[in-house]
């Protein structure tokens, strides 16, 4: 289930979805094997449910592939795994590309 949850999770803020931060420490909880709190739970469950809902509208084309490239280090910039300074030199480098 965690990786379920990780995977929500990183849909979520790739999306620009809730809140960053909160999603990113619920995250952190979910990383270190520890129960997330109801609330936590609760608030992913209505963001989905609010996802849903407005998705209603039909899809245009798969977006270009240097947005997907730097959701993916917006992704990564939240999990950590990249710092600010790295993020900014490849999303410039993505976006001189095009």
């Amino acid at each position: 289930m965690s990786e379920d949850m990780l995977k929500t999770i990183k849909g979520l803020l790739a999306a620009g979805k809730g809140n960053p931060k909160r999603l990113r420490e619920i995250m952190e909880t979910v990383k270190n094997d520890e129960p997330i709190v109801m609330s936590d739970y609760r608030y992913i469950h209505d963001l989905l449910e609010s996802s849903n809902n407005t998705v209603e509208q039909p899809q245009v084309t798969t977006p270009p592939k240097k947005d997907t490239s730097i959701e993916l280090l917006r992704i990564r910039l939240a999990e950590g795994q990249i710092s600010i300074e790295e993020f900014r030199v490849l999303k410039q480098a993505l976006t001189e590309e095009g």
